[in-house]
């Protein structure tokens, strides 16, 4: 081995280290954009269906378009003075305040007699709330939170063919609906040919 001078740097005699590859930077990574909390829709109000009369008749005239539902109800108080009437329904319905709008369907209506044997089902039809005017007016079937209502429906004649002595018989009328998100279903003792078409709260 060569002597160096004192101070001097001894030459390795090899190449210089190569610099190491920096390493390109990679693609910034997306961020999911935030959605914004969905918020649920609103209950339905809680309604309350009560089945305060009903009526059993001879259908003199058939039903009627909702359009003249006017009509009808006059044409029903004075059938009730005739040998012949319309069938119908009278309901309570009662909403509690909050929750949101909902729509009432009757989806079934059935008519049996008291030992519970059934007769047929009925059709509603022509769906009418009292007013403040104190009379009964076409209804959409709509319910708004809070709100009270006396509604009619008009029923088709029930079967009265296969029934021997109609008006000495007692009946039950049932009806099935679905309301506020749910079914329910109401009931009502009747006779043949008692008032249905009465103002709210009047007992039969």
């Amino acid at each position: 081995m060569a002597c160096t001078n004192a101070g001097t740097v001894q030459d390795p005699g090899g190449p210089p280290p190569e610099p190491m590859p920096v390493q390109a930077p990679g693609p910034k990574p997306v961020e999911a954009p935030v959605e914004a909390p969905v918020e649920a829709p609103a209950a339905a109000a809680t309604v309350t269906v009560q089945m305060t009369a009903a009526t059993l008749a001879d259908d003199c005239g058939g039903s009627e378009p909702a359009g003249k539902a006017k009509q009808k109800s006059q044409r029903m108080k004075q059938d009730m003075m005739s040998s012949c009437g319309q069938s119908s329904m009278q309901l309570s319905v009662v909403a509690a305040a909050g929750g949101a709008p909902t729509q009432l369907t009757v989806t079934k209506v059935e008519l049996v007699d008291d030992k519970g044997a059934m007769i047929g089902e009925l059709t509603p039809s022509t769906p009418s709330a009292w007013d403040a005017n104190g009379t009964y007016q076409p209804w959409d079937q709509s319910v708004a939170p809070g709100q009270e209502l006396s509604v009619t429906y008009a029923l088709s004649q029930p079967p009265w063919a296969t029934v021997p002595d109609r008006r000495n018989r007692g009946y039950v009328l049932k009806a099935v609906f679905t309301v506020a998100g749910g079914e329910q279903s109401v009931q009502r003792e009747v006779r043949v040919h008692a008032p249905t078409i009465l103002p709210p709260n009047v007992k039969t």
